[in-house]
């Protein structure tokens, strides 16, 4: 899916009939909520994994001069082949070119210059012959090209010409991108000492719900631990975001009114995992009705239905699902890529890799919505890619999650996938939060 702000519409979804499908909420969800966390200077070092706000324009060529790309002679193509009528030519060796330290001057004609990788190539030289394919005598003074050397030897090899890896006044870093080693590597390489870069999104967490108990706690009689909120500062940290950790808020309505109202007074973002359904004590929807407005409510996605998107004040609120694969799911699919464009980043950052692969099962089911089965990838004898999901689609198995790999998407419309049919796979490692 391409994420555009064409004809953008604000129409509040949680009051439609029936279920928003996930391309129209992420659209909608782009086009209402700006990109808002402000530009920062930050040293090449603290600039990994955020994202770069403005275009980084080359100020050198690389390489700054023709250099060699091997070790070995700069030579005059056109003098050795002039002097090869006669069987081999010994040629004698004028001087050296390292790098950071070139030859100086013209070389003398019919003659070579010894030289390094990455060393320019002296004026009047064309052509580099590798240090393995000629013979010199002790000294280096005198080397011989043989006959089998001179006739695969051509002009311009194993040289690398001023600019060919990058133009003075190109593009080297677009705006948007989410930077990476090489990213911050190219940028040194151009002299920049900072980057211009969004600040983190700063993101309040909590979960909700009496049935939790936090690690390391008695586990009360029919609790459980509560891993989502785990999931979500892990998510979240993993995507470049600032985390606050607000812990566990109980069902109660005054207590989840006076938390949230909190928190939206000074972050960016809160996400919560929870309370979103239609239960008794599914509370944080009309808390954040009460205090904002709620934008967005049921996605047309399995799992992870009961997502909400609203906002109190200045701050979005992200409310997932209770169970766990939901939380991720969800998390992954929908609120991280929203924070990512909150951010600066571009469609293609905030987008998962989707990879094509062979359904190695059967799968039947109704239509209507989006759908992740979470799943690996096995390799057959002829090296075909098959996607294996897991034997359970319950969305509280959170071992599940442990175990892939990676999502399996199915299309909303899509009822029916046999073996052998081609699928688009999710690689966990192509998704901005692992």
């Amino acid at each position: 899916m391409t994420i555009t702000q064409d004809n953008p519409h604000t129409t509040d979804l949680c009051h439609q009939p029936g279920l928003t499908r996930l391309d129209d909420a992420l659209r909608i969800a782009f086009a209402e909520v700006a990109v808002s966390v402000p530009v920062e200077q930050r040293p090449l070092t603290g600039c990994y994994g955020a994202i770069l706000r403005e275009d980084i324009i080359a100020r050198v060529d690389v390489p700054s001069v023709d250099n060699s790309a091997m070790d070995g002679y700069a030579l005059c193509h056109g003098d050795f082949q002039k002097m090869s009528a006669t069987g081999n030519v010994d040629i004698v060796v004028a001087g050296v070119s390292l790098a950071g330290h070139p030859f100086a001057g013209k070389i003398p004609t019919g003659q070579a210059i010894r030289i390094a990788t990455g060393a320019a190539i002296p004026e009047g030289a064309d052509c580099i012959v590798i240090q393995e394919n000629v013979t010199a005598n002790d000294d280096e003074t005198l080397i011989t090209l043989g006959q089998d050397v001179i006739a695969k030897t051509k002009p311009h090899q194993h040289i690398r010409r001023c600019g060919e890896d990058v133009t003075s006044g190109a593009v080297v870093l677009p705006a948007g991108k989410r930077l990476r080693p090489q990213d911050i590597a190219v940028a040194a390489g151009q002299g920049y000492q900072t980057l211009p870069v969004a600040r983190p999104v700063s993101v309040a967490v909590f979960s909700t719900g009496d049935e939790l108990a936090k690690p390391g706690d008695p586990l009360p009689p029919g609790g459980i631990y509560d891993s989502n909120r785990f999931a979500m500062i892990g998510m979240l940290r993993a995507a470049g975001c600032a985390v606050t950790d607000l812990g566990l808020l109980a069902d109660d309505f005054d207590v989840l009114q006076s938390a949230l109202a909190d928190a939206a007074k000074t972050h960016d973002v809160i996400m919560t995992s929870g309370g979103v359904s239609v239960g008794k004590a599914d509370l944080l929807k009309p808390v954040v009705d009460t205090l904002g407005q709620i934008h967005a409510w049921k996605l047309a996605i399995k799992p992870g239905k009961p997502m909400m998107r609203g906002r109190i004040g200045d701050c979005v609120v992200i409310g997932l699902p209770g169970n766990p694969v939901s939380v991720m799911v969800s998390g992954l699919l929908y609120a991280v890529p929203l924070l990512l464009h909150m951010m600066g980043a571009s469609d293609a950052v905030c987008m998962p890799v989707r990879l094509p692969a062979i359904a190695g099962f059967d799968f039947k089911r109704g239509t209507g919505r989006r759908e992740w089965l979470r799943a690996r990838l096995e390799q057959d004898g002829d090296g075909n890619c098959h996607a294996m999901p897991y034997h359970s689609a319950s969305s509280g198995m959170l071992s599940s999650m442990v175990w892939a790999e990676g999502l399996i998407e199915i299309d909303e419309d899509c009822g029916i996938i046999q073996k052998g049919d081609s699928v688009l796979y999710l690689p966990f490692g192509g998704l901005q939060a692992f």
